[in-house]
């Protein structure tokens, strides 16, 4: 187990925010033993010795390694919500770090109140209707982070004037100081800081010469804010209890201003140790230089060798993740993208984005090179103009190499509309882009805390733009958006949803979870999915995506699903009647090593790859899995196109069929049943014929007529009617000779006419 600091052990920072919690013991994980870099994302519960409650985007930020010091940045509050020595950060024993939220690595030192940190004028306060997401623009923006040689520093904007923030720490023998670099923009307006809480009792303290001092006495410890070229005040909070804090405040300015202001706290005894350190310390950093690209901090990129799939029309290569890496990098793959010159870009759930490169038909050397860390469970990535997006809890970050080493610098936030609480099961999922450039991803379910939970967002693409496309989904792992702009939604199997379904999503929908319905009237139906899938099928979805248009053979332009529980993927069969999309999947031969959660095509070779992990429950073998599907122009045996009418079936193979294989009809069998949508988690499956028995109906195949080009077979079924779920399955032959065995699960709303 790791140890925790305590209060008043060494001086420290007086920067930030969060409550009185104690969580379950957090025991050794491999998330430990990883260099998770500078500075970590997160959901930050409350320590002890805090004043406050969750930070819902907090970004640890390492001020020290050894020995350890770290302050935690609020980006939706513009706050230091807390400070502490000691270890970095403590993650969850369960999952592997995924089944809780992480801690801070000590109790805190300091904190301050969830309120605002930056106001124009006025008290400080939170302005937001929920206690979750962004504050207005017009009041404070969080814009990004640089990563430099003198530590992280922090850009955002306050009533429209541009700040940056430098946390750090100076030490002597016998005390720290935590210090806060600030350079504030050009400014008609006066701008106040909260620095931190006063606990205790006013001391007063002798003048020094440039520096405005204020200390605090409780229980014989000491707390000193001190600010080099700025003033403080003490402040009430009305709203928290007559809550003191202490505040910057910085008057009005026709040029950029620098400030520096030190918060130590520790034992009467050591104080004069600090007001030492504090008269001694230089003026605030220059932060030009800063901004210019920080210094390469994870050495040459890793090699593996990639192994080649064996025979059949598409076969499974893998390119060979370096699991065994000197930095413990754990390699649970959650997006990837491909640049213009065919190099990917590819993220763990664990904070990480890896550059692979020598991705060529033989994949005898493939390079890993690790160009972020530190980003909020990642799990969607997308490339547009060989840039990076990448999708964390918190926002979507922009990433820069600003220097050209390889290595991201400035940690852009693209858009960070999306409110984020304390559950910790709300992932948001797989990015994707529309013909117009507009964002799309999906939010987790967290039972209706946030206005976002359960929905599919689009945010337009210069990112200014956030909104709700859909509403109604439980745990969606993730979408697409098809060459015409179609938006496609997996959700899994659970309450309100009794099996798993694929939805061609249209704006303003509703998937069925209740709890996440977002409307002010609950509803008392839902939209209809693309189709339903049976759990033994798919028993917990990935994302989808849509193959090559050309230079896949007989797949090309298909639409796939892909399952993360059984690590393979579906090809959907779709078809549109009076307006109402209908359809069904068949499950492909390909085996992945982890569970799919995403795919793309690579433009440089038209081959779809696809990556995913191991988390949740899945067969998995691996931890993370980076795999190539190629076509290899051998024959392919499927069927390619379903159509329903109203007197039977029509099925189109990729393949001429053999005669008199395809038109008997005891070579067909056809089964149908219902779902039940209820709170209940899944459903039995239920006869069409007595929706109050369970089982599932057998249909009568009548005849079988093959078509003249030998590719379509039309099955005569009487009876024909809407149904949630039916099963075809075919036992059939090729005129080659080959096998054509399948089974197509699909659902009906109409019938097309014959």
């Amino acid at each position: 187990m790791l140890s925790f600091s305590r209060p008043g052990r060494r001086g420290l920072l007086v920067l930030t925010v969060l409550a009185v919690f104690q969580s379950p013991g957090f025991s050794q994980t491999r998330w430990h033993k990883m260099d998770v870099g500078p500075f970590f994302s997160a959901t930050f519960p409350p320590r002890r010795g805090s004043v406050a409650a969750h930070t819902h985007k907090g970004i640890a930020i390492r001020v020290s390694r050894e020995p350890g010091a770290a302050a935690c940045f609020d980006t939706e509050l513009l706050r230091m919500s807390a400070g502490w020595e000691g270890s970095f950060v403590n993650f969850n024993k369960n999952r592997e770090g995924l089944g809780g939220l992480p801690q801070m690595g000590a109790d805190s030192l300091f904190s301050n109140h969830p309120v605002c940190g930056w106001v124009k004028d006025g008290e400080f306060r939170d302005p937001r209707k929920r206690p979750f997401g962004p504050m207005p623009d017009a009041m404070g923006k969080y814009k990004g982070l640089y990563r430099s040689a003198k530590g992280t520093v922090l850009s955002y904007e306050v009533a429209g004037v541009g700040i940056l923030d430098l946390p750090g720490i100076e030490r002597g023998e016998t005390a720290g100081v935590f210090t806060r670099s600030i350079e504030v923009g050009k400014a008609a307006h006066s701008l106040s800081m909260m620095v931190c809480s006063a606990v205790g009792d006013q001391v007063e303290l002798a003048p020094a010469a440039g520096l405005e001092m204020m200390a605090f006495e409780k229980n014989t410890e000491m707390t000193l804010i001190a600010a080099r070229d700025g003033k403080l005040s003490v402040r009430t909070l009305e709203k928290r209890k007559n809550s003191r804090v202490i505040a910057l405040e910085v008057p009005p300015g026709e040029q950029p201003r620098r400030v520096k202001v030190f918060t130590w706290h520790g034992k009467k005894e050591l104080l004069a140790a600090a007001l030492g350190l504090v008269s001694r310390s230089p003026a605030a950093a220059e932060f030009a230089p800063l901004l210019e690209g920080g210094p390469k901090m994870w050495g040459e990129p890793l090699i593996t060798k990639g192994v080649l799939g064996g025979r059949g029309a598409y076969v499974v290569d893998t390119l060979t993740p370096p699991f065994d890496n000197p930095l413990k990098a754990m390699l649970f793959f959650g997006g990837h993208d491909f640049f213009s010159n065919g190099d990917a870009a590819i993220c763990s759930v664990y904070g990480d984005v890896w550059i692979v490169g020598g991705i060529d038909e033989k994949l005898e050397r493939i390079t890993w090179r690790r160009f972020a860390t530190g980003l909020f469970q990642p799990l969607g990535l997308r490339i547009v103009d060989d840039r990076i997006y990448v999708l964390g809890r918190d926002q979507i970050t922009r990433l820069h190499d600003l220097n050209g080493d390889g290595e991201a610098d400035y940690y852009e936030n693209f858009n960070n509309g999306c409110q984020v609480t304390p559950h910790s099961h709300e992932y948001t999922t797989n990015l994707q882009t529309d013909p117009a450039g507009n964002f799309y991803y999906m939010k987790c379910s967290n039972d209706s805390r946030s206005e976002h939970d359960g929905s599919a967002i689009r945010v337009s693409k210069d990112g200014k733009k956030f909104e709700l496309f859909a509403t109604g989904f439980r745990n969606p792992n993730g979408l697409s958006v098809g060459p015409d702009g179609t938006v496609t939604v997996g959700d899994q199997e659970g309450t309100w949803v009794p099996a798993t379904r694929l939805d061609f999503v249209s704006k303003g929908a509703f998937c069925g979870y209740m709890p996440s319905h977002h409307r002010p009237t609950a509803p008392k139906v839902y939209d209809p999915p693309l189709c339903w899938i049976p759990k033994n099928v798919d028993n917990s979805a990935g994302g989808q995506v849509w193959a090559s248009p050309e230079g896949w053979g007989p797949l090309s332009g298909k639409l796939f699903h892909l399952s993360y529980g059984k690590c393979r993927a579906l090809l959907v069969l779709f078809e549109e009647v009076d307006g109402q999309a209908q359809g069904g999947v068949i499950t492909m031969p390909w085996k992945f090593s982890a569970g799919a959660m995403r795919g793309r095509v690579n433009p440089s070779d038209r081959q779809l790859y696809i990556s995913g992990l191991k988390g949740w429950q899945t067969t998995s073998p691996r931890d993370g899995c980076f795999e190539r599907v190629r076509y290899t122009g051998a024959r392919v045996y499927l069927p390619v196109a379903l159509a329903v009418k109203k007197s039977g079936l029509m099925l189109t193979f990729s393949e001429p069929l053999e005669p008199e294989s395809a038109s008997s009809p005891s070579r067909y069998s056809v089964e149908r049943w219902n779902y039940r949508w209820t709170k209940n988690y899944g459903s039995k499956d239920w006869l069409f014929s007595n929706p109050d028995k369970m089982g599932h109906d057998r249909m009568q195949v009548n005849s079988a007529k093959l078509s003249a080009d030998g590719r379509s077979v039309f099955l005569e079924i009487a009876g024909l009617a809407p149904v949630m779920q039916m099963q075809i399955r075919y036992r059939l032959r090729s005129v080659d000779g080959n096998d054509v065995r399948g089974d197509i699960f699909h659902t009906i709303h109409k019938l097309g006419a014959d």
